[in-house]
């Protein structure tokens, strides 16, 4: 069965929420730059408690020595880092973690980091790495997941409740990445619809291991 993260949580309700309906993973934002983007001392409230979910740190352009730094505060289960800094840098940290793919980059070109990270994840190319809505071409993304298996290769960009299965069906990805798809239509800082969450988990469940 394919995995859920739901990524840019801000609000300590929705973290409980994910944690309650059984989401896979959750992504806390730590980038100034985007929307759900929370400092540090947020996020540290935030993640104080129980947990369930897998929590995934998402960084842009933060310092290898950073990144350990709030992994460690944060008591993160991985990290995902984007931005100019060489994958390489983040896989030596040893911790778990996901390369992220932006765009359709020729498949012969990619070359996986090591160590290897936790996941792959397919992201579309957009201003402020992810979190618009901008899909990702499923096409190439369904080559992705055969050209780079056995890795787990996650999917993200513009997946909703309404295309889910659909994204499933025909990507065959290892888990869905889903931020504005998750969110309260006119969201401004991430807040999330626990009744579209659900829907998420049904496509994701409805998922038989025959389909795969």
């Amino acid at each position: 069965m394919p995995a859920l993260k739901v990524c840019g949580i801000t609000r300590r309700g929705d973290l409980d929420a994910c944690d309650r309906l059984g989401v896979d993973a959750v992504g806390i934002n730590l980038w100034s730059g985007s929307k759900r983007g929370l400092t540090a001392s947020q996020a540290e409230a935030l993640l104080q408690g129980g947990r369930g979910a897998q929590r995934v740190g998402v960084f842009v352009d933060h310092a290898p020595r950073e990144v350990a730094a709030l992994a460690r505060t944060l008591e993160l289960d991985a990290i995902q880092p984007h931005g100019d800094t060489p994958p390489e840098s983040f896989a030596a940290l040893g911790l778990p973690w996901v390369w992220v793919i932006r765009g359709t980059p020729a498949l012969a070109t990619l070359a996986i980091p090591k160590p290897l990270p936790t996941w792959i994840l397919l992201d579309a190319a957009v201003a402020g790495f992810g979190g618009a809505g901008a899909k990702t071409d499923w096409v190439w993304a369904a080559a992705a997941v055969q050209a780079l298996s056995p890795l787990p290769v996650w999917l993200a960009g513009g997946i909703t409740p309404d295309n889910a299965a659909e994204a499933l069906a025909q990507v065959k990805p290892a888990g869905l990445d889903v931020a504005s798809g998750s969110e309260v239509v006119g969201a401004t800082r991430g807040e999330k619809d626990v009744a579209r969450i659900e829907a998420l988990l049904r496509a994701v469940r409805a998922t038989s291991d025959a389909a795969w």
